[in-house]
C-alpha cells in the first residue's frame, strides 16, 4: 500500500468520523447531560462496537455482514427506538440542579454506547464496502486491511472523544436557565439521532 493511498484513507476516515450520526448524537447528548466521565464511557462503548464490527470485516466474516443486511430495517428500527427512549427520558425528566443530578453509572453509559453502535447496521455494511477499496489483491493485503482497521478505530476514538469533550465543556460553561436548556438540548439531540437512523437507507 502506497503512502499516498494510505493518506487518502486517513483523510476519508477523518471526514467520515467528523460527520455527525447516531453515535455522535448519543455521545454529545450524554456529555451535555451528565458530563465528561459519562461521555467518555459512552465513547468507549461506541468504539468497542465499532472495533468489533471492523474486526469482523477484517476476519472475512461475510455471514455477519449478510445478517445485518438481511435484517437491516429491524436492527435500525430497534436502534432508533432505543435512542428515542433515551431522548424522551431526558426531555421529560424532572429538572434537578447539577449537584443533585444522580450521575450516570459508567457501566450503563458504556452499555448504551455499545448498544447504539450495534443498532446502526449501516455502519457495518458501509465499512464492508469501504475498506476493500484501499486494499489491493497483492500478497500481504490481509495485513494492510488490519492496518486500515486499526487506523480507523484510532481516528474514531479520538474524534468521538473530542465530541464528548466539547459537549462536556459546553455544559460546564453554563449555569441556571442555560443549563436547563442544555439538558433539553441533550434529549433533542438523542431524538435527532433516532430520526437519522429512521431515515437511513442502505445507500
Amino acid at each position: 500500500m502506497s503512502l499516498e493511498l494510505y493518506g487518502l484513507f486517513v483523510l476519508a476516515s477523518v471526514l467520515l468520523v467528523a460527520t455527525p450520526g447516531p453515535n455522535v448524537a448519543l455521545i454529545v447528548g450524554t456529555s451535555l447531560r451528565y458530563g465528561l466521565r459519562a461521555g467518555l464511557m459512552t465513547v468507549a462503548g461506541v468504539n468497542l462496537g465499532l472495533a468489533l464490527q471492523m474486526s469482523a470485516i477484517a476476519l472475512g466474516l461475510a455471514w455477519l455482514v449478510d445478517l445485518f443486511a438481511r435484517h437491516f430495517d429491524l436492527i435500525r428500527y430497534a436502534g432508533a427506538a432505543y435512542l428515542a427512549v433515551l431522548g424522551l427520558q431526558q426531555l421529560l425528566a424532572r429538572r434537578a440542579e447539577t449537584a443533585d443530578l444522580p450521575p450516570l453509572r459508567g457501566e450503563r453509559a458504556f452499555a448504551q454506547g455499545l448498544a447504539v453502535a450495534f443498532g446502526n447496521p449501516k455502519t457495518l455494511i458501509f465499512h464492508a464496502a469501504f475498506l476493500p477499496q484501499f486494499v489491493s489483491g497483492e500478497s500481504g493485503s490481509g495485513g494492510v486491511l488490519w492496518l486500515l482497521v486499526a487506523t480507523y478505530c484510532v481516528i474514531s476514538g479520538v474524534g468521538d472523544g473530542l465530541w464528548g469533550l466539547f459537549a462536556a465543556r459546553a455544559r460546564a460553561a453554563v449555569s441556571g436557565r442555560a443549563q436547563r436548556i442544555a439538558d433539553r438540548a441533550s434529549g433533542a439531540i438523542l431524538l435527532g439521532g433516532a430520526a437519522v437512523l429512521l431515515a437511513a437507507g442502505r445507500r
